[in-house]
Parts: C-alpha cells; sequence; structure tokens
C-alpha cells in the first residue's frame, strides 16, 4: 500500500452531536471540517499485519521484572500510571488490615514501578502513598483503587482498609481507615482527610467502583459494603454513592438517588430492598444510554442488585426485573443444611421435608437451616463476587458475566458463574446462558468447590473477540481458566494450553506490560486453605509471589489502540463508549474504572483487535460529558497509538515512539 499524506492534528472527520437532557435523544449535526491551517503534514504509512494463526500463548516473565527480589506478592493486583510516563505500574496486596512496618517489611503490599517493561522499582515507601494519620510510612492498605478524582491528569488513590468488627476488636489495629491520597503530580502521594467513608464506626468496604453517575465531569464512587459481624445479616450498612466534587473530596448522597436499603426485616426482605453483604461492585452502561449503571454482588446468597441509571441523578431498583437478582433454580432439596434439619427427629417426616434427600455429610453440630427464611428467594441466589462487563456476542450492547462462589453441598439453587446475555434491555430481561450452551463450566465430582471469586475480560490475541479470565482459589484443586469462544459459539477453557493457568489465582490484571499492542496479565495467589495434603499442594510456591504473563501471540493481529482524554467528560474518559468500524464489522468497547471484590483495576489503554482486518472505517467516541458528546473520526489507520483528546482531537503515533521505547 503507497503512502498516503494524514494530516496529524485535525484531517480526522469529527462529527459532533449533543445530547439534549437526559442524553437519550441526540440532534445529529453536520460534518464539520476542522481548521488546517496549523495542521503539520506527516506522511503516514498504513500497517498492515498477518496474523500468524499461532494459539494463543503466554510466558512467565515474573523472574526477568525481579518479582522475587521484590519480594512482590498479592492475592490482589490494580493497575495505573502513577507517575504520566505512559507505562502501567502495579500495586499489589495481600489484604493487610494492620499496619507494615517500614523497617521491617512483611511485604504485605506492594506499589511497583514499571521500569519500560525490563523491571519493576519499588516505590512502595517513596511514594507517600502508605503514610499514616502520625505522618509515618507504614499505613494498613487492604486494596487501592486508582482514579484521577480532581483532573489534573494524574492518577489519585482511594487507599482502603477493610474494618469490620474483627478489624477493629484486634489490638494491633491503630484506626487507619479509608481515605483518599492526591497525587502530586510525579506519582508520589498526599493525605486527603476531608472525606469520610464511616457510616457507623465501621468501614467493611469490600469492593469499590469508579464511575460518573451524573456526567458532570467528576469522578464519583459507589462503595460496597460488607457484614460488620460476618454472617449477621443485621449487621450489614447501606452501600454508598459518593459524589466527586472535582477537588478530590466526596460527599455521600445515597439518600434520594434511589439506591437506598435498610436493616435487614421482614418488609425488607421481601422487597430485595435490605442491606447485603455486599461483595463486588461494578458500574457500566447496560441498557446504552450513556449513563453508568450500578451493578452489585452480594455474598450470603442474597439478592444481586442492578441500579439503572435514570439520567437525572437517579436510580431504579431493576434487580429482579432484570433477571439479575439470581437464577431461576429455587430447588434446595438438596441442600445439605436442610437435609440435616429434616434428619432431626422432631422433623422427619414432617409436609415441610416431603422432598429432602438423605444427608451426605455428617449433621452433628450443623445448624443453619431456618424455615421461612433460609427457603426463601432472597436466601437461593449465590454468593456473588464479581459482574464483568463485555459484548460477550459482538452485538453491540453490553453483556454481563456473573462470579460467582458455588460450593457442592450447598446444592443446586447455589448460582453458578454464568453468562448473562443482553437482547434488548431493559424491555427485555437479561437472558442467563446455560452452561451446555455457553460451554463455561468445568468438571464436578466429589465434594467440589467453585471458588470463583474474580476475573477479567479483555481480546488476548486480537481476534476480535473478548475472552474471559476467571480465577478461582481457597479451595482444593481451584485454578484460573482462561475462556476462549470457539466456531460454533461456545466458550472452551484454553488456559492450561495457553499456559495461564495459575493455582489458587485470587486477583489479577490485565495490562500491556511491555506496550506492544497486545494485553499481558498479571496474577495473585491466594494461600488460604491451601493444605499440604491437599491434591494440588505440589503447586503451592514458598510465598505469594506475583506472576506476569506476556503475551506472545496478540502483537501479531491487527488492532487499534486508544488512549483517551476527557476535557469536559472526566479526565480519565471513564463510561466513555468506543465503536471502531472495520472490515463491515463493528467492535465496542467502554472504558470502566476500578471494580469488584477487593479491587480490580486493569490497563486504561484501550486495545481493541481486529484480527486479519487492518483497515479502519472509522471510529466513534460517545463522550460521558453533560451533553453526551459523540466525536467521529474517519481516515484512521490500524496498529498505531491514537492518542484521543476531546478538545484537541486525535493524533497518529507509532507505538514504540509513543511509550519512549
Amino acid at each position: 500500500m503507497k503512502k498516503l499524506l494524514f494530516l496529524i492534528t485535525l484531517t480526522a472527520l469529527c462529527v459532533v452531536a449533543c445530547g439534549s437532557g437526559g442524553g437519550n435523544e441526540k440532534n445529529d449535526g453536520d460534518a464539520l471540517e476542522q481548521n488546517d491551517s496549523d495542521a503539520q503534514e506527516e506522511a503516514i504509512e498504513p500497517i498492515c499485519l498477518k496474523p500468524s494463526g499461532a494459539a494463543l500463548t503466554f510466558t512467565d516473565i515474573s523472574d526477568e521484572l525481579g518479582v522475587k527480589e521484590l519480594n512482590a506478592l498479592g492475592t490482589q493486583i490494580t493497575v495505573a500510571d502513577i507517575d504520566g510516563d505512559r507505562w502501567p505500574d502495579i500495586y499489589t496486596s495481600t489484604g493487610a488490615k494492620t499496619r507494615e512496618n517500614e523497617q521491617e517489611p512483611t511485604n504485605v503490599y506492594k506499589l511497583l514501578k514499571n521500569e519500560k517493561g525490563n523491571k519493576f522499582k519499588d516505590v512502595t515507601f517513596s511514594s507517600g502513598l502508605f503514610s499514616n494519620k502520625e505522618g509515618e510510612n507504614g499505613l494498613a492498605s487492604t486494596y487501592v483503587i486508582f482514579a484521577d478524582v480532581n483532573n489534573d491528569g494524574f492518577q489519585d488513590a482511594v487507599n482502603v482498609v477493610y474494618v469490620d468488627n474483627d478489624t477493629y476488636s484486634n489490638v494491633n489495629f491503630k484506626e487507619d481507615f479509608t481515605r483518599v491520597y492526591i497525587n502530586n503530580g510525579d506519582g508520589t502521594f498526599r493525605l486527603d482527610t476531608r472525606t469520610s467513608f464511616t457510616l457507623e464506626i465501621f468501614e467493611a468496604i469490600a469492593g469499590v467502583t469508579v464511575l460518573d453517575y451524573d456526567r458532570d465531569g467528576n469522578l464519583d464512587l459507589f462503595v460496597g459494603r460488607q457484614y460488620i459481624k460476618y454472617g449477621d445479616l443485621r449487621s450489614c450498612e447501606q452501600d454508598t454513592l459518593m459524589r466527586g466534587l472535582g477537588d478530590g473530596k466526596f460527599e455521600d448522597v445515597t439518600a434520594g438517588s434511589g439506591l437506598e436499603t435498610k436493616k435487614a426485616d421482614e418488609e425488607s426482605l421481601a422487597s430485595g430492598k435490605y442491606n447485603k453483604p455486599t461483595w463486588g461492585v461494578t458500574a457500566c452502561d447496560i441498557d446504552g444510554d450513556g449513563f453508568s449503571d450500578i451493578l452489585t454482588s452480594s455474598y450470603g446468597r442474597a439478592y444481586n442488585m442492578l441500579y439503572r441509571n435514570k439520567g437525572n441523578g437517579t436510580f431504579d431498583d431493576l434487580s429482579i426485573s432484570s433477571n439479575f437478582a439470581h437464577d431461576d433454580n429455587e430447588d434446595y432439596s438438596d441442600d445439605q443444611f436442610f437435609a440435616c434439619y429434616c434428619a432431626e427427629a422432631a422433623n422427619k417426616g414432617t409436609e415441610y421435608c416431603a422432598d429432602a434427600t438423605t444427608p451426605l455429610i455428617s449433621c452433628d453440630g450443623v445448624s443453619g437451616w431456618e424455615p421461612g427464611f433460609s427457603d426463601q428467594p432472597y436466601r437461593l441466589g449465590g454468593n456473588s463476587a464479581v459482574t464483568l462487563c463485555g459484548d460477550f456476542d459482538n452485538d453491540g450492547d453490553t453483556d454481563l458475566f456473573q462470579i460467582e462462589l458455588a460450593h457442592w453441598h450447598i446444592g443446586g439453587a447455589s448460582d453458578k458463574t454464568q453468562l448473562l446475555m443482553n437482547d434488548g434491555f431493559p424491555e427485555t430481561p437479561l437472558r442467563r446462558v446455560p452452561e451446555a450452551e455457553s460451554g463455561i463450566t468445568r468438571s464436578r465430582s466429589g465434594s467440589w468447590n467453585d471458588g470463583d471469586l474474580g476475573g477479567f475480560t479483555a481480546d488476548f490475541d486480537n481476534d476480535g473477540n473478548l475472552e474471559i479470565y476467571l480465577l478461582s482459589s481457597d479451595y482444593p484443586g481451584t485454578k484460573s481458566m482462561l475462556f476462549k469462544k470457539q466456531a460454533d459459539g461456545k466458550y472452551k477453557d484454553i488456559a492450561a494450553d495457553s499456559k495461564s493457568q495459575v493455582h489458587r489465582a485470587h486477583g489479577g490484571a490485565f495490562v500491556d506490560i511491555d506496550r506492544d499492542g497486545d494485553y499481558d496479565m498479571i496474577v495473585g495467589t491466594s494461600f488460604m486453605r491451601w493444605a499440604s495434603t491437599d491434591s494440588d499442594s505440589k503447586y503451592k510456591p514458598e510465598k505469594q509471589w506475583i506472576k506476569v504473563l506476556r503475551n506472545d501471540t496478540g502483537q501479531d493481529s491487527n488492532k487499534v489502540i486508544i488512549d483517551l482524554t476527557g476535557k469536559g467528560a472526566n479526565r480519565d474518559a471513564i463510561g466513555a463508549k468506543i465503536v471502531v468500524r472495520a472490515g463491515g464489522k463493528q467492535f465496542v468497547r467502554e472504558v470502566l474504572g476500578g471494580y469488584g471484590l477487593n479491587g480490580f483495576q486493569n490497563d486504561h489503554l484501550q486495545i481493541i483487535g481486529l484480527g486479519d482486518i487492518c483497515e479502519v472505517e472509522s471510529i466513534e467516541i460517545t463522550w460521558p460529558d453533560k451533553a453526551g458528546t459523540v466525536t467521529k473520526y474517519e481516515n484512521v489507520y490500524a496498529n498505531y497509538v491514537l492518542e484521543i483528546d476531546q478538545e484537541n482531537g486525535l493524533k497518529h503515533h507509532k507505538i514504540d515512539e509513543y511509550f519512549g521505547k
């Protein structure tokens, strides 16, 4: 293909459409040719790659990056460019609730600077992110979520300390609570004491998701709260919506938002509007109206919650009508707690126990079944950990992937990890896809446990289809799975074949760690319930070292690489919708912030695979600003970094030059 002249700054055709009011209506503007007088001409060489056809394969490069030398341990991983050098840095945590010791660190958390994909540098204590209220290093840190909360171009941080009754009563607890830290502009942080996340005295914050719910250009937080006293439903607190004021301060705006719940009682349990033991929280636009909706994943087999953003600062609770709250299996006859209840002399032979099975466990000391409570729909859902958002069938809308912890002894009513397809939500409820249809399953026998606690979705081989990386841990034999869509539309676990399988995988992130145009991954490990007598004991490492798995396949396929910056919209462009049209197909992605159970956060760089397609027809960005502004770019080239600034337009960059490789 011959060289084409491209006006690097302003030649891309930009169409602007401003939404009215709630953003559901758009007034299509005329195509506007921008002023070319100041544009710089530069020859752009079209790049067309021929995919190798090789199977997706990863290589463990943890040793090359010095993971063991740095004692980089973690069950959870979050990713952010903390110093603005365009290279993704990483935070790792083993879930600490008490302080670290700078002089004699136990390595319960690390902040690692990425030295251009060659090694990591430990900046944990030089960063200031872990400075406590006394001004000394060693703050407790359960997990961290990053976001530019004051729109200055640098990633700030929410350092979460999980404080429940057990934490608070621990003699070593120093009253370190969840707080905001502001980036100084150089990758160091300072404590901002203006925002409190405390409702009563506790901050049992299991998950935080980042969004701009009102599209005012400032990032907000939705905070999910677990039990204060483990297992006590009535100890649960209200999940909270924290509105960002744009200067790093947040205010609680839950009241009047439609997100309110209350302490569990007969009325609130029946309606589903009760405080739940929330695990994971997620924000994405499910109905396609340009406003981020909120999803909560509940532990204790409680309802999951789907709150549809109405676009006016309030939400509708569509949890049950959407089919999101739980699956339709409410048969508890094989629940071993029910079986043990019915095996008691006083209950045996009663009409209530007519369908009970013979207990397969020892019932000595077993109590946990309460008629009129345990048998109700609000107690027959799942132990839900995380919800993933993505267009899994490439039809342009957002589908969901619900990740569930499940055990054999709880029986069939306990929800399993499952795809939920969007076939026209909200007019049409979400469609739960059976395992036999989706292929997302695993063999189960004996005393099985699905230890599914997290995951992420990305197009690792850049073929245009999203893969799903499922993290499973905390029980014998659990390991990560990588589900890839096959020609028949079903998914298949290729983790072992692709060398991405990690035993007892708990947390992780997708990230282009070496900036070569495909997503790699970093995976954390849990030591929870991992005994020397377990069948998978040979896989237990000496320490909980993180694993960095380099993608050796995706770089060979065509892709568009997009680095978005909002102006008018929040600077991180969280909530922006990207539509790439190429080869007669469309590829849709949404820019998402942190989410999930105990902190999940992936690379902000958007890599959208095109497979063997190398000519892009257009890229359309719907910005999460008040107007719902739409910008459309034509004459766009694949296999470059597309730097798209809402105010200044699009620029092409060669990959190596953009990242200073």
